[in-house]
């Protein structure tokens, strides 16, 4: 059996639902090729009594003949394929009944969304199938996943019928940490360090998929450039099937997508919408909402803000580093790249984000764990509505303190300048007039490699942290 990488809480949840009393409804979402069906699989092996993947843009037809062909292998017997659901899901009633096992039978349905196509009544027949008798037998665990989150969201948990609070787990597999990274990369006998990690992590994340092709012999500009750049690179036309595999009609998605790849620092919702040429409407809303809860976009709301002042941001670090490098006609090589102006920027944004995604770990390294705080971002502006102080990370204690931290990416020892040091004094002084209650404010430095402790940095700073914190395993 292949080994679990993380996942420690998800499994969990596994280990209880088969040492429950009753059967188990599980539910299992996250984006494509984030491990859903690996973890499932490889966790239930010698469990699983029947496992059916829908097939993509196929009728009911080809559905349900699929469907049977997998029933048919199971049971070795030739079963005629019916003409509807209710049909198939008595023959796999029928077949499951007959599998002797001295622990739980899991069913697992894979690709709910391309199971349910249009007037098949899949959906209200599988919520049958629950109800009047997987879930009485008490022996049974259903298992369904899907890449597309927002629609398990919408039509299973928001069901308001027959499949209405019937889930009793519900799952949503998201990217490995920068721990989990390198514990996957370590099991494959990888000596990258964690620094060449950090990059590789930065431009296309923590998707085990992904990290799974990264070659031992590799540097992280040798992989990406591979992955990436070169013809016929496992990622170089990735972009288009991460919408199309989940959205039916990806089109204002991907204008969403576009637009925020533009706007590090993300965009108001009217912004967005104006910029991406969408009218404010539920149809609008509803499009965010499915990027949001399958992971693309996040909505962060700046320290000391109203909820609806919030921005959008674009979370996903493939789509971001795509939208940049890989679609750009003007690249065509990422190794002639890394030494140019465009790099560094975008070293030092995607880093940004990178430390924003691992806050926990930040407030874990900080040894903030028993402190209520509270992450976020903050961009003071002066009289004349000019910024005059951008706060990339803000840690707000329940202890009356505040950590404004700075984030730096540097490829050595990072030596903070005069300048530096003096802006954030500046940035200290504004936070302190705008707080409303007398808190300290330790200014926090998060760089690569840490930083030099020369005069500059003696003068300012209280606290920092290397890379090795966003590495930190969780306890």
């Amino acid at each position: 059996m292949e080994k679990i990488i993380g996942r420690r809480p998800q499994i969990a949840q596994f280990e209880a639902a088969l040492a429950s009393q009753k059967s188990e409804f599980i539910a299992v979402t996250g984006r494509r090729r984030i491990g859903k069906t690996f973890l499932i699989k490889t966790f239930f092996k010698e469990d699983i009594c029947f496992h059916f993947t829908g097939i993509q843009n196929q009728a009911l037809k080809f559905q349900l003949l699929a469907f049977t062909q997998e029933l048919s292998h199971r049971s070795n017997t030739i079963i005629t394929p019916p003409d509807n659901w209710l049909t198939a899901f008595s023959l796999l009633r029928d077949y499951v009944e007959t599998v002797k096992s001295s622990r739980k039978k899991v069913v697992f349905l894979d690709e709910l969304t391309w199971i349910d196509t249009k007037k098949s009544g899949f959906l209200q027949i599988f919520a049958h199938f629950w109800n009047s008798w997987a879930a009485w037998e008490g022996n049974i665990i259903l298992v369904i996943a899907g890449s597309s989150t927002s629609w398990i969201v919408k039509k299973v948990y928001g069901d308001p019928g027959g499949l209405h609070n019937r889930v009793t787990k519900r799952i949503w597999l998201k990217p490995f940490t920068l721990a989990e990274t390198e514990a996957f990369l370590r099991s494959k006998n990888s000596v990258l360090t964690r620094y060449d990690m950090a990059l590789i992590y930065m431009a296309f994340g923590g998707v085990p998929f992904y990290l799974d092709a990264i070659n031992n012999d590799e540097s992280a500009a040798q992989c990406i450039e591979r992955l990436c750049f070169a013809e016929g690179g496992l990622l170089r036309n990735e972009f288009e099937h991460l919408y199309t595999a989940i959205f039916q009609k990806p089109d204002a998605h991907l204008r969403v997508v576009n637009v925020l790849a533009k706007h590090a620092y993300g965009l108001e919702r009217n912004e967005l919408l104006q910029q991406a040429n969408m009218s404010n409407s539920g149809g609008s809303t509803k499009v965010l909402e499915d990027l949001e809860t399958t992971g693309y976009i996040e909505y962060v709301v700046p320290y000391g803000k109203n909820s609806n002042l919030g921005k959008y941001v674009l979370s996903d670090f493939y789509s971001r580093f795509y939208l940049s490098f890989i679609n750009n006609p003007k690249i065509s090589t990422w190794m002639a790249h890394i030494n140019s102006p465009a790099y560094k920027t975008w070293c030092g944004l995607a880093f940004e984000w990178l430390c924003y995604m691992h806050r926990k770990e930040i407030v874990r390294a900080l040894g903030l764990s028993g402190i209520q705080t509270s992450v976020s971002y903050l961009n003071i502006k002066d009289d004349a509505g000019k910024i005059a102080a951008q706060i990339d990370l803000l840690i707000d204690r329940a202890d009356n303190a505040i950590n404004l931290c700075e984030l730096k990416f540097s490829n050595n020892v990072y030596s903070l300048s005069k300048d530096e040091a003096e802006g954030m004094r500046k940035k200290v002084f504004h936070l302190q007039k705008l707080l409303k209650k007398n808190q300290s404010v330790f200014p926090t430095m998060i760089t690569t490699f840490g930083c030099e402790k020369n005069m500059h940095f003696l003068s300012q700073i209280t606290h920092q942290l290397d890379l090795n914190a966003l590495f930190k395993m969780e306890d």
